[in-house]
């Protein structure tokens, strides 16, 4: 479609199509996330995916769905976003390469590629609004700025990737693929203990066995690889040593989404969970080290014994985590109980082990 593309962080008047986020603007909205007001026949488990299906409708359709939109916008930046958007502008270039863009988006916003590629565009698009890490000049920027930039760049890169220019832009995407490799090898060192009645991963290394990758500390697999080799929405591991357990407990976005073909699950109560487990750990909410939790609303939280994280998302948590004074069973008692206190047999009877709408 022959629009501009903008980052917006308040909604405008004007009629806009929005993917991915919902800000609440005037006009289509193309989105997963929870409240859209995406069009019943267009939902799909990605926002790439409802845009793709947009662009592959009748041109009188998609001038009714979007008539008096002069805009297409987001109000955040991520891969999900960004391919969505893509998917509008030049979709007939999109509906052409749409399993490469779905694999990317669902790298990106359910941590689960299946290949390199999907893991390599992923990281390559997120590290393009990185200060740190984009090769665009975006110093002096403020975020709409940074977002904004970033989005219009990507643009242009991602068909010219696909076309096989990716490694070209190694820097943006190395360090992620790498220990994505490292991570899955480690996790296959571990022992995998899926519950899929209760959709609920454990994953225990062995004793002293920690992470791989360079400048690990501890038993810390990604994101990445963890929702690779396992389905489960939620995910507790667990490594141990003689300083004592290292673990992290981690929701989803499978359960903050709106998606198609799993039904939303109650997550568990990460703030009544940590509160129990400093109780049996004898912490109380002076110290320093204790165990923390993220707010169970977000995407996808977590829970970990350690100092504070701020971030949310964060691949790895070892610089966060600390190890437990906990039997690494005592752990796991405290957690499953609490997955099985959150989830309900009726409402969630159906089969979680295959895969989502990508």
């Amino acid at each position: 479609m022959q629009l501009p593309f903008q980052i917006f962080s308040e909604a405008p008047d004007e009629r806009i199509i929005t993917v991915d986020g919902t800000g609440g603007a005037p006009g289509l909205e193309l989105s997963h996330w929870p409240g859209n007001r995406t069009p019943t026949s267009l939902r799909h488990d990605l926002s790439t995916g409802i845009a793709l299906g947009f662009s592959a409708l009748p041109r009188e359709e998609r001038a009714r769905l979007s008539e008096g939109c002069v805009a297409v916008g987001n109000n955040h930046y991520d891969t999900d976003g960004v391919l969505a958007a893509l998917s509008i502008l030049h979709g007939e270039w999109a509906l052409s390469h749409s399993d490469a863009l779905l694999g990317a988006a669902a790298a990106g916003d359910f941590f689960r590629p299946k290949t390199d590629q999907d893991m390599m565009l992923d990281a390559a698009i997120s590290n393009l609004a990185d200060p740190e890490r984009s090769d665009l000049n975006l110093d002096g920027m403020n975020e709409l700025e940074r977002f904004q930039t970033a989005c219009l760049d990507a643009f242009e890169r991602i068909p010219r990737w696909l076309e096989g220019t990716l490694a070209q832009d190694a820097g943006l995407f190395e360090p992620e693929l790498d220990a994505w490799h490292r991570d899955r090898k480690d996790l296959g060192l571990a022992v995998h203990d899926h519950l899929g009645h209760l959709d609920y991963s454990i994953w225990t290394a062995a004793s002293e066995q920690s992470s791989s990758r360079k400048g690990a500390a501890c038993f810390d697999p990604g994101r990445h690889a963890l929702w690779r080799e396992s389905p489960a929405d939620r995910m507790l591991v667990l490594g141990t040593s003689q300083a004592g357990t290292c673990a992290r407990f981690l929701l989803s976005t499978a359960s903050w989404f709106d998606l198609v073909t799993r039904s939303a699950q109650e997550r568990p109560d990460l703030e009544s969970l940590a509160a129990d487990l400093n109780r049996e750990e004898g912490c109380g909410p002076e110290d320093t080290t204790r165990w923390r939790h993220q707010d169970t609303n977000s995407p996808s939280p977590e829970l970990w014994f350690g100092i504070e994280q701020a971030d949310l998302f964060m691949e790895h948590a070892a610089n966060a985590m600390r190890p437990s004074g906990l039997d690494p069973l005592r752990i796991k008692q405290y957690v499953t109980e609490a997955v099985r206190e959150a989830w309900s047999f009726e409402e969630n009877a159906e089969d979680t082990d295959g895969d989502w709408q990508i």
